[in-house]
């Protein structure tokens, strides 16, 4: 059971947030101003800002922590901060929750897969980011264009579907949890 668990945690998380493209920067690049002008654009995206207590950036398609650093900056969203790595997923009311471990919150996962910049117009840059709450999820690509004081302008191009989490029809026992 905590085998069929895992796989479906594992599939879940990806399912959620990655874009299943490959990514067209390195976590360096995905930590600059114009990541984190595409991240806090997501967020102000998600309708469980003020639900949430909690935000968690992780980076690229495989979700890795973003540095410290880079975290910091978002100090000023009035959530908490929350490094990846202190996240457990387990099974609240028979559906699979991502939560802070020692708090026992879900934060806001954001998530910035790629930011590539664009062939015709290498200052502009096309963007995949999502933002992810219990079993809610939105993926997007952006378009990302500087602007001459130092921002960015953010343009949606287009929703990209996701599936929903706990949709899957696999029970998961209560209290169970992936190390």
């Amino acid at each position: 059971m905590l085998s069929r668990f895992l796989l479906l945690l594992s599939a879940l998380v990806l399912a959620a947030c990655s874009s299943g493209e490959t990514p067209g920067a390195s976590h360096s690049d995905l930590e600059s101003p114009a990541g984190e002008a595409v991240l806090r654009h997501v967020l102000a995206l998600c309708p469980h800002v003020t639900e949430a207590k909690q935000l968690t950036i992780v980076l690229g398609p495989l979700q890795n922590s973003a540095s410290t650093g880079f975290e910091n900056k978002f100090a000023d969203t009035k959530l908490t901060v929350t490094p990846a790595r202190r996240l457990v997923a387990g099974a609240v009311n028979g559906e699979v929750r991502i939560f802070d471990g020692s708090t026992n919150q879900a934060p806001i996962l954001l998530q910035i897969t790629s930011l590539t910049p664009e062939p015709a117009n290498p200052a502009n840059f096309e963007a995949v980011a999502a933002w992810a709450w219990k079993d809610k999820a939105q993926r997007f690509k952006l378009r990302v264009l500087p602007k001459s004081d130092n921002s960015f302008e953010i343009r949606q191009i287009e929703e990209i579907p996701i599936a929903t989490r706990n949709q899957d029809g696999m029970p998961v026992k209560e209290g169970e949890q992936a190390k």
